[in-house]
C-alpha cells in the first residue's frame, strides 16, 4: 500500500512493534499526525486482528487502532529478524512498544540497546502498572485497570459497585492520548536542541490523570467518590432526565442557571425554595430536587426540552447513541467520523482526526495487510546501508 502521509509529522518516521490496543493507537495517532509509521508484526500477527466483532474477518478493532501505517513481519525469535529490527529502528525518529516489562530486554529492543545505534530515538514505553514496583511485569488490560485505578468504582448507579467500561479501551485510548502528548514533547525538545530519550507511560498513570476530579473530591473534601448513576456529585441538577421519548441530560452550573432550568419547566418558585437555593442546599436536598421536577420532564420529548433549555441558557442535549450520533449534522459537518474505503473489508467507519490543520491537514487512511510492506522497508533499508557505506 503507498502512503502519502500529510500533516505536521510529515517526514518523521515511527516504528511500532506494540500489539493490542494503547501502543497501536499511539502509533496511529502520530500516523494521523503524518507522520511515516511502519508497524511490525510477528508472524502470527497483531491479536485483535481476529477480535470480535470482526468484519469481512478482520476485527473492526485492528482497522481502528492501527490506520495510517505500513506493515512488515519480523520474526523477533531470529536473529536475522531483530538484526533487521535495530537497522530500522536506527533509521526512525520514533519508537513505540508496549511489551510487558522485561520482554523487550531479551529481544534486545530496549532503550539502551536502540540508543546506541541511534542516539536521537525517541523511544515509547507503554506499560500497565509502570517499569518499577511490585506489579511492574503483571499483565493488565483495560478493564484490569479500570478495577484496579478505582475507576469502575465510582461508574454504575447508586448503591452498585463495579462496573467497567467494557470492550471500549476506555484506558487504552486514554493512555495512548497521554503518550502522544510525551512523545510530541519529547520531539519538541529534541527540535529545540536537545536529544532522543526514552518516554515512559503507564496505563495506572494514565487512569490517574483521567479521574483527576475524583481525585479532588477525596484529597480537598475527604469524599469517596461512590457510583452516582448519571448525577454529578459536585453539581445539582447535573443528570439524566426521562422524557416522553428519550432521555435528556441537563447541567445548571450555577444560580442564574437553576433559574433558568426552572423556568424552563414552568416551575419558578423552585428558584426561590430555601431548599434549593444554593447549589450546596441543592446537592443536600438532590433527592428532593429530582422529586420535584423529573415528572414534569416526562411530559413532553426530548427535542422539546432541549430547546427551551437552550434558550433559557442551560445546557442540555438529548441522549444519544453512536447509531445516531454519527449522522448528527454537527458530526458530519467536522468530519469527525472517518468513512475509510479499504481494499479487503469495504469501507469502514473509524473516528476522525481530532485535530484541524489549516496548513497542514491530516487524513486518516486504512489499515495495512499483514506484511505488506516488508519488501518495500527492506529495499529502503539496503539503499540507506549502500548509501552510508559510499
Amino acid at each position: 500500500m503507498s502512503l502519502k502521509p500529510t500533516g505536521p509529522l510529515a517526514g518523521m518516521r515511527v516504528m511500532d512493534v506494540s500489539i493490542m490496543a494503547a501502543g497501536p493507537w499511539t502509533a496511529a495517532l502520530l500516523g494521523m499526525l503524518g507522520a511515516e509509521v511502519i508497524k511490525v508484526e510477528p508472524p502470527a500477527g497483531d491479536g485483535t486482528r481476529w477480535v470480535a466483532p470482526t468484519q469481512r474477518g478482520m476485527g473492526t478493532n485492528f482497522m481502528s487502532m492501527n490506520v495510517n501505517k505500513k506493515d512488515i513481519v519480523l520474526d523477533f525469535k531470529k536473529p536475522e529478524d531483530r538484526a533487521t529490527a535495530i537497522e530500522l529502528a536506527a533509521s526512525c525518529d520514533i519508537f513505540v512498544q508496549n511489551f510487558r516489562v522485561g520482554v523487550i530486554e531479551r529481544l534486545g529492543l530496549d532503550y539502551e540497546s536502540l540508543r546506541k545505534v541511534n542516539p536521537n530515538l525517541i523511544y515509547c514505553a507503554i506499560s500497565g502498572f509502570g517499569e518499577v514496583g511490585p506489579l511492574a511485569k503483571a499483565g493488565c488490560a483495560d478493564y484490569i485497570m479500570q478495577a484496579f485505578s478505582g475507576f469502575a468504582r465510582v461508574n454504575g448507579a447508586p448503591g452498585e459497585t463495579l462496573e467497567a467500561f467494557r470492550f471500549t479501551g476506555f484506558l487504552d485510548l486514554t493512555t495512548a492520548s497521554v503518550a502522544t502528548e510525551a512523545v510530541l514533547a519529547a520531539v519538541l525538545e529534541r527540535e529545540l536542541g536537545g536529544a532522543g530519550q526514552k518516554v515512559e507511560v503507564s496505563m495506572l498513570e494514565a487512569a490517574l490523570e483521567i479521574q483527576s476530579t475524583r481525585i479532588a473530591e477525596y484529597l480537598g473534601g475527604g469524599l469517596i467518590p461512590q457510583p452516582r448513576g448519571s448525577e454529578s456529585p459536585m453539581l445539582a441538577p447535573d443528570r439524566a432526565f426521562a422524557t416522553l421519548d428519550h432521555e435528556v441530560f441537563v447541567t445548571a452550573h450555577n444560580g442564574a442557571e437553576f433559574a433558568g432550568f426552572c423556568r424552563a419547566l414552568e416551575l419558578p418558585q423552585l428558584a426561590e425554595d430555601a431548599r434549593f437555593r444554593t447549589n450546596r442546599l441543592r446537592v443536600e436536598n438532590r433527592d428532593a430536587l429530582t422529586a420535584e421536577v423529573a415528572p414534569v420532564f416526562l411530559k413532553r420529548p426530548a427535542i422539546w426540552w432541549q430547546r427551551v433549555m437552550q434558550r433559557e441558557g442551560v445546557a442540555c442535549t438529548q441522549g444519544f447513541s453512536f447509531e445516531t450520533f454519527r449522522h448528527h449534522q454537527q458530526v458530519v459537518e467536522n468530519d469527525m467520523i472517518a468513512n475509510v474505503a479499504t481494499r479487503d473489508w469495504g469501507t469502514v467507519s473509524v473516528a476522525g482526526t481530532p485535530w484541524h490543520f489549516a496548513q497542514t491537514p491530516c487524513a486518516v487512511r486504512e489499515p495495512p495487510r499483514p506484511g505488506e510492506d516488508t519488501a518495500a522497508v527492506m529495499a529502503d533499508l539496503a539503499a540507506r546501508r549502500q548509501k552510508g557505506a559510499a
